[in-house]
């Protein structure tokens, strides 16, 4: 048995000298050790204190101080807590105290990261989320039509009722999601709940290597503008998109959409071989930057663009991060296309892997990045730092002159928000009850119309039913008015009888008319209802391609984008501004909220909570 100064002295301190190495900016010994004993005091008890008195600067009297607290806790906590146990808690201490991108990644954890930038698993392929009140996990959407679970007979829709032998009754995605991993060539058995069956069936699907399409969708219009949507910056990301590209150049596109919203990023090799589609040959597409390196690394285009001419749309919005904005950034720098949409997220830093073990590693961050104009993009860094000082420099586009801003992500020549959700449709969805009417609706949709096709978009008699549907299931509306009603009924209690009178009957006023204002609403959200419906009908009945496929056609700031492109005039015009958008005052402000998206809620056999990164 390994003692408690040789597990510190073989698992701790080479994380510790890797961060004092290679970290963006220099850490003092003190500082890490006194997050690594507050990381491991708050796991053990989030009410518990300590004080250490001075500082040292130097590592080995720190370390003498911390292994004599942990050896103080293994002996004498209330329960056995062992030198692993203590070690997890003191990282996640010690992370706390670096930047955001810096994570100490285990288990699940860590195979989703794998996951998302490898673009691949072993696994069945589709994506779940918990539903109530079935309390179970449902197959929320299939990857695509390939997968071994759709091979095998699973549908989009089915609840899974049981894994194996283990009951999926009040179990979480992330337990889920491990259970239905594996090593390609095993087998796994579903138990599933189907509409219109009468009892469960068992389905089994053999794992295997499931690719995780990086291009889900790409189009022609008729008025031969492409469209491209890129959910991430995987391995061979690139290769995807060239080969959607070539498809859609070949078909006579004369324009093209590039749609990169909600795409966190990925590699950064990834991100410079896409721009190479669309900048000249040797322009610069990102520069990277760190304490540890003593000359900065630059990241050129290599070949001549496969679209390098014709009028070009990137879109973006709160979610699209890291490599999307090294893509959107460089073709707003050079001039090459406009970017339309919301501000991004701001990550402007690059990480690095460090395996800690066989089930662990850390994803540390190693330098910041520029994009060709000299802007750092990254609004997420402390408020001392030397990016608030950026905020407020112009920087200017390459070949236009155009005035743009760093430190606050990247800023759309288009401001243009997504679509925004609304109470009742909150509500519906089950964002915070997980009882999602429209899911429950859209598997059964199918089974009572089956002579429906591919084409189909809901009409008033499908909004009808719904409202049926959701009326026969109890479904009670609360609306913003109401909830205020209520808080004014509980101050009133406390006013004197004489003005209590008074205002309870302004309030039982107020209170007859709510019911018909919330009846309205189900008429303003008419719009916003339809395209859900048609979205989640047509995914559950023909797959995510025909839901695609239909969104690109109503998706506003798809159409706008189209508008623009279509016209040269105004395409032009946009580029004669001098200015894109204003010095960022909010360094610290994240990206869109409330909108609503098109993606999976959960991810099967790879997401989180989210589950998207």
């Amino acid at each position: 048995k390994t003692t408690m100064t040789e597990e510190l002295k073989t698992s701790l301190i080479p994380i510790v000298q890797y961060i004092r190495q290679y970290y963006m900016y220099e850490v003092s010994p003190d500082t890490l050790m006194r997050a690594g004993l507050r990381g491991i005091f708050h796991a053990l008890d989030p009410s518990s204190e300590f004080n250490i008195s001075g500082t040292d600067d130097d590592w080995d009297g720190n370390f003498g101080t911390f292994e004599r607290v942990a050896r103080t806790i293994d002996d004498k906590a209330f329960y056995a807590v062992g030198p692993d146990t203590l070690i997890r808690y003191s990282i996640h201490g010690m992370m706390s105290v670096l930047d955001p991108d810096t994570v100490f990644m285990e288990k699940l954890n860590l195979d989703n990261f794998h996951i998302n930038t490898r673009g691949e698993y072993g696994g069945l392929g589709f994506r779940i989320q918990v539903v109530w009140p079935d309390s179970a996990i449902a197959v929320w959407s299939l990857l695509h039509k390939e997968t071994p679970a759709a091979r095998a007979g699973v549908k989009s829709g089915d609840l899974i009722l049981a894994i194996d032998d283990s009951t999926t009754k009040e179990m979480g995605a992330s337990d889920a999601a491990s259970l239905m991993r594996g090593k390609a060539g095993t087998d796994v058995v579903l138990t599933l709940d189907r509409p219109g069956l009468e009892a469960p069936i068992d389905i089994k699907v053999t794992r295997e290597v499931v690719h995780i399409n990086s291009v889900p969708y790409h189009v022609l219009f008729a008025d031969s503008t492409g469209y491209i949507k890129l959910q991430g910056f995987q391995h061979k990301s690139s290769q995807e998109v060239r080969q959607a590209l070539a498809e859609l150049v070949d078909q006579g596109m004369k324009r093209l959409i590039f749609d990169l919203r909600g795409n966190g990023g990925g590699y950064l090799a990834e991100a410079v071989q896409i721009a190479d589609l669309f900048l000249p040959k040797d322009q610069l597409v990102v520069y990277t930057a760190g304490r540890a390196f003593s000359d900065t690394t630059k990241y050129f285009t290599q070949e001549e663009p496969m679209f390098g001419e014709g009028p070009l749309m990137v879109l973006v919005d709160g979610g699209s991060a890291s490599a999307s904005e090294i893509v959107s950034g460089a073709v707003q720098d050079w001039d090459r296309g406009l970017v339309l949409g919301t501000p991004t997220v701001g990550k402007g830093s690059v990480q690095q892997t460090v395996n800690i073990g066989d089930r662990a590693e850390l994803k540390l961050t190693m330098a910041a990045y520029f994009i060709p104009s000299g802007r750092s993009i990254d609004k997420r860094m402390r408020k001392d730092s030397t990016l608030v000082a950026m905020a407020k420099q112009e920087f200017h586009t390459q070949h236009l002159g155009r005035i743009v801003h760093g430190a606050g992500g990247i800023t759309p020549d288009i401001d243009m928000a997504r679509r925004r959700s609304s109470s009742l449709y909150r509500q519906l969805e089950g964002w915070r009850s997980r009882n999602s009417r429209f899911f429950r609706f859209s598997r059964q949709y199918p089974l009572d119309h089956p002579d429906i096709g591919p084409d189909f978009i809901a009409g008033p008699e499908t909004l009808q039913e719904f409202r049926t549907f959701v009326d026969a299931d109890e479904f009670e509306y609360t609306s913003d008015l109401e909830i205020r009603l209520d808080q004014l009924r509980g101050e009133l209690e406390e006013e004197t009888e004489e003005t209590h009178s008074d205002m309870e009957s302004s309030l039982a006023h107020v209170a007859g008319g709510i019911e018909e204002i919330e009846e309205s609403h189900w008429l303003d959200n008419d719009e916003l209802i339809t395209w859900k419906l048609t979205y989640d009908i047509r995914e559950k009945a023909f797959g995510i391609v025909q839901a695609f496929a239909y969104d690109v056609t109503v998706n506003p700031q798809i159409l706008r984008a189209r508008e623009i492109l279509a016209n040269e005039a105004e395409y032009l015009s946009w580029f004669q501004r001098s200015e894109i958008g204003e010095p960022s005052e909010q360094i610290a402000s994240t990206g869109d909220t409330d909108v609503v998206e098109v993606k999976g809620v959960a991810l099967e056999e790879s997401q989180t909570e989210k589950e998207q990164r």
